[in-house]
């Protein structure tokens, strides 16, 4: 028999094109190869074939996003997670890298962390030195962020991964009270400290307006606080059946666990009633209510109605 053909949904055929063009380092070659092969099949296997052609062809915005779709798995691998991290170094992202190397995965031993804890730093110090304008002009739009629409805001809290940890953390901590930044962005800010295992206390203005002093290591992540873990629990329980009701409520749970982050405990005191309530909106059936009093089911309602008008701010 002759050669086999690369016919388009030929999957084998492609990933060994693809795998002899990189031993070639013919890496344009086996790019083009590999992502015909992900395209048809989205495995872990392939997709670090393409993120190390990606690499070494120089290609790192569009390795670091191809790996950020496999992240779970490349943690999960002792041989190939070095490679995520380097897409994150090489793009700059070094709160990513930094969240990782404070959970520290149980692919690579926790010398291995501080290690690239280290690499971090140092490479933290040489992007200062090269790209002080660019951290400065972002630090600015942070530092300004309630002046610009929702949807710039989100893009600009996006950006914010890719200061160093100094330059982030001094911007986090003075977006954590802007009364004009949306709630979720300020809890999103107070997670990322949380993760990146900040001991020292921080001022934070909760949706009643009162500033607290918080010290994020010590917090729970937004949908790991207790009150929100019981309304998961409930909403199990409860098997519902409908897949989009239940993908909807899902949604909004972990919305309005931000909105709330991180005293969601003060406010959801009866999950398993926050939870009825819930479902009764999405099922548009109240008789299960009707067991609860109703005192009590009008403020959740209130608090509701509260985050509805808040989730309508993100989409102004």
């Amino acid at each position: 028999m002759g050669e086999q053909i690369p016919f388009p949904q030929n999957f084998q055929r492609f990933v060994q094109l693809g795998q002899e063009a990189s031993a070639k380092k013919q890496w344009a070659t086996a790019i083009s190869h590999l992502q015909a092969a992900y395209e048809l099949e989205q495995t872990f296997t392939v997709n670090v074939l393409l993120v190390t052609a990606l690499v070494a062809d120089e290609q790192y915005q569009q390795a670091a996003g191809l790996a950020q779709e496999k992240a779970a798995d490349y943690l999960a691998s002792a041989k190939d997670c070095a490679l995520y991290l380097e897409t994150l170094m090489q793009t700059h992202n070094f709160i990513g890298i930094r969240k990782i190397c404070q959970l520290q995965p149980a692919s690579l031993p926790v010398t291995a962390w501080q290690q690239q804890l280290e690499q971090v730093k140092a490479a933290e110090i040489l992007y200062r030195q090269q790209a002080q304008q660019q951290i400065t002009e972002l630090q600015k739009a942070l530092y300004q962020l309630s002046a610009v629409p929702i949807y710039e805001q989100l893009n600009l809290a996006k950006r914010a991964q890719y200061l160093p940890q100094k330059e982030f953390v001094n911007a986090s901590q003075r977006l954590l009270t802007d009364l004009y930044v949306h709630p979720l962005l300020r809890a999103n800010f107070l997670d990322e400290l949380r993760q990146l295992g900040m001991t020292t206390p921080v001022d934070y203005l909760w949706l009643d307006e009162t500033v607290q002093a918080v010290i994020p290591i010590k917090l729970a992540a937004i949908t790991e606080v207790a009150s929100i873990k019981a309304m998961q629990q409930q909403f199990s329980s409860q098997s519902v059946t409908d897949p989009m009701i239940s993908q909807s409520i899902s949604g909004e749970l972990a919305l309005h666990a931000a909105y709330l982050y991180p005293y969601a405990d003060r406010v959801i005191t009866q999950p398993k009633l926050w939870a009825a309530v819930y479902l009764a909106i999405y099922s548009d059936n109240s008789v299960g209510l009707s067991s609860f009093a109703a005192a009590d089911v009008a403020n959740i309602k209130h608090w509701q109605q509260q985050f509805n008008q808040l989730t309508q701010r993100l989409s102004m």
